[in-house]
């Protein structure tokens, strides 16, 4: 509504630059009164059918016109991107201030129960790497390399949280963990390094990406049944129907690519 009220003021200054009345307007245009009081109140845009004779009318351009119909179109845009922005950096800040409530809520929490820190620590650890995946891509949003930068992060406060646990708890698996780790981060830094550091299509990238997470989906139970040494009776085949759902779509990607491709060489 605010567009067709700016709008229908720009029709009344060109009305009255011209020296006409609303009646004197609407007899020219072959209309009633009220259609041009609802024009200049906002209520209603002009009929397409009378736009060249009120142009005439009014001493200006079609051009000019649909200009100034733009001109309300980009005022609109831009208060929406205004919003949109508003919107996400108060939604960015309540997230922030999440993270802040939390840890003073849990340190607060862990010393007065336990009179020490310890799972505090596994808390802490844990909404870092919330925060490195929520928040810190915002500050390396125009970084080349950001997505390689959040994942160093987040790998390297993943094996910091592994050894935090095995501390606080006086476990004996710490080796176990980071072998696990490795194995999942060892194809999550290999996609990493494709998707960055090659100039491979995009599609041919998601694919690589797919069929790296469908071998980590398959692999990872039987891997911790191994590594720390425990009966594997758990049912893999979700895991595996998943993994094969991912397979055919980055076949059907990269066969989409390609003939894609060949099109183009046509």
């Amino acid at each position: 509504m605010q567009d067709k009220k700016s709008f229908g003021k720009y029709i009344a200054e060109k009305r009255k630059k011209a020296n006409l009345t609303q009646e004197e307007l609407a007899n020219k245009l072959y209309c009633h009164t009220t259609a041009i009081s609802k024009w200049e109140r906002g209520i209603t845009y002009p009929d397409i059918t009378v736009i060249t004779n009120l142009c005439k009318e009014l001493n200006i351009s079609e051009h000019e016109f649909f200009t100034a119909c733009d001109d309300e179109a980009m005022n609109k845009e831009k208060r929406e991107v205004k919003k949109y922005r508003t919107i996400k950096k108060w939604f960015f800040y309540m997230i922030n201030f999440g993270y802040l409530i939390g840890m003073i809520t849990c340190f607060i929490c862990n010393l007065v129960i336990d009179h020490k820190l310890s799972w505090f620590l596994i808390v802490l650890l844990g909404i870092l790497i919330s925060f490195t995946l929520t928040t810190v891509p915002f500050y390396l949003k125009n970084n080349k390399y950001r997505f390689s930068k959040i994942s160093l992060i987040v790998t390297f406060l993943v094996y910091l949280l592994l050894f935090t646990i095995n501390y606080v708890y006086n476990g004996n698996w710490l080796l176990g963990s980071f072998l696990i780790a490795s194995f999942v981060f060892l194809f999550l830094w290999i996609s990493i390094f494709i998707c960055t550091f090659t100039k491979i299509a995009l599609l041919y990238k998601v694919s690589i990406c797919l069929l790296m997470v469908s071998f980590i989906t398959i692999f990872t139970n039987p891997v911790c049944a191994k590594v720390l040494d425990i009966p594997n009776n758990d049912n893999n085949i979700p895991n595996i129907i998943c993994a094969a759902v991912m397979i055919v779509i980055a076949i059907y990607l990269s066969c989409k690519q390609f003939f894609r491709k060949k099109r183009l060489f046509v």
